[in-house]
């Protein structure tokens, strides 16, 4: 059996297999996007997308409109990673994709850009926040995606809006327009090989990978580090300096460099 995802949702498919206790592999495609759903006599027991393997693997197309299918008799799965029953499974997939319209609203693409909010001085409730929202929260910069962040934490782009949709409801978060995303300075190459160069006189040659380390920590790469990090990156850098003193001539050498660059 096989067809396109624009007649037939993946609920559709999920339920076909469970009810009709198939066993075999439910095989999605779009573009060079891949999931495969493993059953065993009706029952998920395995699942792999892009980002993973598990229950993140069935969210992962959750928000495709497009794509293909085929659901072949043949292929066994190589470990068992669902253990949610497969009632469950359908519940929170006809969830988050019920859920999706409303999203929409607040979030129209993958392509779409957040900040934390600025909280008023009359916000005294507590706010309760899960795991995953932490997480999401800590990658938002005001540059970085939602299908960015999304492919950093190796999270469902359909969960991480989901998250983000939340905590825009909360009032923690709020979305930047195209134009203002588009305006956030980049830190120059040439400052960050001025930084490298300085690492370099005070800790030898492991400076460019301290440095590559450091700017993974913050999710971002030499080539997007935006100018509201650059404080960050120096004090990740320095901790990594264990001398008190070489950790102060870095930093107040960074200093002066920055300071130079910004009368340039």
């Amino acid at each position: 059996m096989q067809g396109n995802l624009r007649q037939v949702g993946l609920n559709e498919l999920l339920l076909l297999a469970t009810n009709g206790k198939k066993s075999g592999v439910l095989k999605l495609a779009r573009g060079k996007e891949t999931v495969e759903v493993f059953f065993n006599s009706g029952v998920i027991v395995h699942a792999t997308c892009p980002i993973g393997d598990g229950e993140k693997a069935l969210l992962y197309p959750v928000t495709w409109t497009d794509g293909t299918f085929s659901l072949e008799p043949e292929g066994a799965a190589s470990a068992t990673t669902i253990q949610k029953s497969a009632a469950e499974i359908l519940s929170e997939i006809e969830s988050v994709a019920h859920e999706w319209k409303t999203i929409l609203d607040v979030i129209p693409s993958s392509k779409a850009v957040f900040r934390l909010a600025d909280l008023t001085d009359d916000t005294s409730e507590p706010i309760t926040v899960p795991h995953v929202g932490w997480r999401v929260l800590c990658r938002l910069d005001g540059v970085r995606t939602i299908e960015e962040i999304a492919d950093q934490l190796r999270i469902p782009f359909a969960y991480v809006a989901r998250v983000l949709f939340n905590l825009h409801k909360l009032g923690l978060v709020e979305a930047i327009n195209p134009a203002s995303a588009s305006a956030v300075k980049i830190v120059p190459q040439t400052l960050l090989n001025r930084m490298t160069t300085v690492l370099m006189e005070i800790i030898g040659p492991m400076a460019p990978l301290v440095l590559r380390d450091q700017l993974k920590a913050l999710g971002v790469t030499a080539n997007n580090l935006p100018e509201n990090k650059l404080d960050d990156l120096i004090m990740l850098v320095g901790l990594e300096i264990p001398d008190g003193k070489l950790k102060r001539k870095f930093e107040e050498t960074m200093a002066r460099e920055i300071n130079d660059f910004k009368r340039s």
